[in-house]
């Protein structure tokens, strides 16, 4: 993406909000500005599918607001942990795609059945918690460790990326293997996965 980080933002969103991955008002996406400890993130309770680059919100790495007439997202904290504790983060995005809610309701995280859930590696679940708490953002941060992203219970999904083309494919590959997870359980039982030993051979061409 060779456009502005403001751009690249709204084109991500438009695109998640096309594909169902976001609700009109349900869901955040932000990205760091390199070069610098600041950061763009989408407003709260504004209609996701007519966002613009004017209704973007300029924060520091303290929460603090530099630029943008709107609120940022409630679960701004969660963000601002997430790049303060993971260096190689450059974006960070919170879904409620529908397939992938439903998976996170479970126990389980999504097996590795497909090479789009070998890509995405283990994605594991936290326990529902209230959006912009200091608990929510540390669970999250904690069960995140070094991975690509969490299901969220009853809340949806938050993928990261070393930019927004990355966490937002991710997005994509999660949804895709839950929505394969959900057709099979649908038809009756466990899915079959991808063997072991092939499982390992593939992440390290697919990831």
């Amino acid at each position: 993406m060779a456009q502005g980080i403001t751009h690249q933002i709204i084109s991500v969103v438009d695109e998640l909000y096309d594909t169902g991955l976001i609700t009109p008002k349900g869901g955040n996406v932000s990205a760091r500005i390199p070069g610098t400890q600041e950061l763009w993130i989408t407003p709260t309770q504004l209609y996701k599918g007519g966002l613009t680059e004017e209704t973007l919100i300029r924060v520091n790495m303290r929460g603090r607001k530099l630029a943008g007439r709107d609120r940022p997202s409630v679960e701004l904290p969660m963000h601002l942990l997430v790049y303060q504790t993971r260096e190689d983060v450059g974006a960070v995005i919170h879904t409620h795609a529908p397939m992938v809610t439903v998976v996170g309701l479970f126990d389980e995280p999504i097996p590795a059945i497909t090479i789009e859930a070998l890509a995405l590696g283990l994605v594991p679940i936290v326990p529902f918690l209230l959006s912009g708490t200091k608990e929510q953002s540390q669970a999250i941060v904690d069960a995140l460790g070094d991975g690509p992203g969490v299901l969220l219970r009853n809340h949806g999904l938050m993928t990261v990326g070393k930019d927004l083309r990355d966490a937002a494919s991710r997005a994509h590959q999660a949804e895709f293997a839950a929505r394969t997870v959900v057709l099979c359980r649908l038809l009756g039982g466990d899915p079959a996965v991808v063997p072991e030993k092939l499982a390992e051979f593939l992440k390290k061409i697919v990831s």
